[in-house]
């Protein structure tokens, strides 16, 4: 039936309630609310820009067929919401639908499209207490039943002292994006796995390996205090390997549109990393050596701070090293690290998952870390405020992560480091130790920088160190980001430029046992370092 968790990524049931009919005047003047609130381009808002949905599923199922492409109605989803609001008995009523489709191709004819799949989160609070539940049925009888789940659950949280604890429409009526910022790309939204592969085909006419992954998302939140936020966004991300060998060439990106993602400039990037086929050198046995990272591989790193560091969970279970070193210098003055779901260069989203609108946020100055992501019912609990970054369920993580860029320009990176390595790729990337944030991955991609230039490349390595001390002595930051969707942002991104880390240590950094080649979407196992 269902159960407290986020609701990203969850299945759909399409709606068989009886008692829906054709929505009132009301859902209009909603609709024109949020059209208010969000001054964005023309096309972004949900009852504009998708298709709707056939007369229904089969009466047996009441589910969609798997080749059905289209999305629920829009009317439906909010008179449904309405009526389950109205007839909720708790204090407090929140309810948040959130509907995707997700594709992905290859240059080769690879590919998936995936049915339209939603979940409807519902949040109560009643006396005091907050409960939730999420559900998979967009059906108006089933989110009462799941209201009076969220009620059962509340009876046994504890008492919340400051109220209300649920966003009020007042709080959050400040959502607005600069004119540049542009969510919903049409083509991205009727793009199938013919027409990626298509597009990939004539962008590497030289048989380099590429990868298409997008998405469109509907979002609707609507609570007893007459919030009422509605909004509709795609995303694109292309990942390109020049070769598979060692020392190959790999650059990624994602955008909103396909003309923002500028992939030829990808192509490019991965080419001008690229080695041509050859034997390997090995890897430097022991000492101290710089490692310049890309722009792509420094965003591993930061997904992996953002889940395990600055999500609401990881600081109030006292994982986080936040918990003990907020507002103390942990990283180089060089690291700056700001959350804004305004800013139009990344992956720009209004509000989170409580219809707060999001703000620039600056979480990292000169080395020092601020605050985690916090909801409003966590940032009672924190005792801290709250950042508008809940994600559903109960927990928060920043959406719109930047990595403030340097001033270093490409030669200058390669200068600070000579004498040491280049990482293009990082994965799987995996943290064994929350709390000193040890982490481990599969370094791709590698070359040697030799006066002041890639030289000779290397094999795969296997890496393992605190991601606390690689970023605590930084030796410069790139100008130029990199902009990627990550597990932590699933409707924004992060971005970051290359940047150099001083004295890697690097006997941490040690060949495969046995190096497979994988292509730009391969996950491999844990990496078996040769002993």
């Amino acid at each position: 039936m269902g159960n407290p968790t986020c609701v990203v990524g969850a299945a759909w049931a399409g709606c068989r309630c009886d008692r829906c009919r054709p929505p009132d005047d009301s859902l209009k003047e909603v609709l024109q609310n949020t059209s208010q609130a969000v001054p964005s381009a023309a096309g972004t808002l949900i009852e504009s820009s998708h298709r709707r949905r056939p007369d229904g599923p089969p009466a047996d199922t009441g589910f969609f067929a798997l080749g059905d492409a289209t999305f629920c109605s829009l009317d439906e989803v909010s008179t449904c919401l309405e009526r389950v609001l109205a007839a909720s008995p708790a204090d407090e009523t929140e309810l948040v639908w959130l509907e995707r489709r997700r594709g992905r191709a290859d240059a080769r004819g690879g590919g998936v499209l995936e049915r339209p799949r939603a979940s409807v989160l519902v949040r109560v609070v009643e006396g005091g207490r907050l409960g939730w539940f999420r559900t998979e049925v967009l059906d108006c009888n089933e989110l009462e039943s799941a209201v009076r789940q969220a009620l059962a659950l509340a009876k046994v949280q504890p008492r919340m002292k400051k109220r209300p604890v649920l966003q009020r429409d007042g709080e959050a009526n400040a959502v607005t994006l600069p004119p540049s910022a542009v969510l919903l790309d049409p083509a991205i939204e009727q793009l199938d796995v013919a027409g990626a592969t298509e597009r990939l085909r004539a962008l590497c006419p030289d048989g380099e390996r590429a990868r298409l992954r997008w998405s469109a998302n509907r979002l609707a939140i609507f609570n007893s205090h007459g919030l009422r936020r509605a909004a509709a966004a795609t995303d694109v991300s292309l990942e390109v390997a020049a070769g598979l060998h060692a020392g190959g060439g790999r650059a990624a990106g994602a955008a909103r549109t396909f003309e923002a993602l500028a992939p030829e400039r990808i192509l490019e990037r991965a080419r001008s990393t690229h080695a041509e086929p050859g034997t390997p050198q090995a890897a430097p046995a022991s000492g101290s050596i710089p490692v310049l990272l890309s722009g792509e591989a420094t965003i591993e790193l930061l997904n992996l701070l953002n889940g395990y560091a600055f999500s609401a969970r990881s600081y109030l279970d006292g994982f986080s090293f936040l918990s003990r070193h907020r507002n103390v210098q942990v990283f180089d003055r060089l690291v700056n690290l700001r959350d804004d779901g305004t800013a139009s260069d990344g992956l720009a989203f209004p509000f989170d998952l409580e219809g707060a609108a999001k703000r620039p946020l600056d979480l990292i100055v000169d080395g020092k870390p601020s605050t985690p992501a916090l909801n409003r019912h966590q940032g009672l609990l924190a005792g801290l405020r709250s950042t508008a970054q809940a994600v559903g369920g109960e927990d928060a993580l920043f959406g719109n992560l930047f990595l403030l860029p340097g001033a270093a320009p490409a030669e200058e990176l390669l200068a600070a480091a000579d004498g040491g390595l280049y990482v293009a790729w990082l994965e799987p990337l995996e943290c064994f130790d929350p709390v000193h944030l040890h982490v481990r991955a599969v370094a791709r991609g590698v070359r040697r920088v030799e006066g002041g230039r890639l030289a000779a490349p290397l094999p795969d390595l296997a890496w393992e160190d605190s991601l606390l001390r690689l970023l605590a002595r930084l030796a410069a930051v790139g100008r130029r980001p990199v902009v990627r969707v990550t597990p932590t942002t699933p409707l924004g991104a992060i971005s970051a430029p290359p940047i150099v880390l001083d004295a890697v240590d690097a006997a941490a950094l040690r060949p495969l046992a046995t190096p497979a080649p994988s292509g730009v979407a391969t996950r491999s196992r844990r990496p078996r370092p040769a002993v």
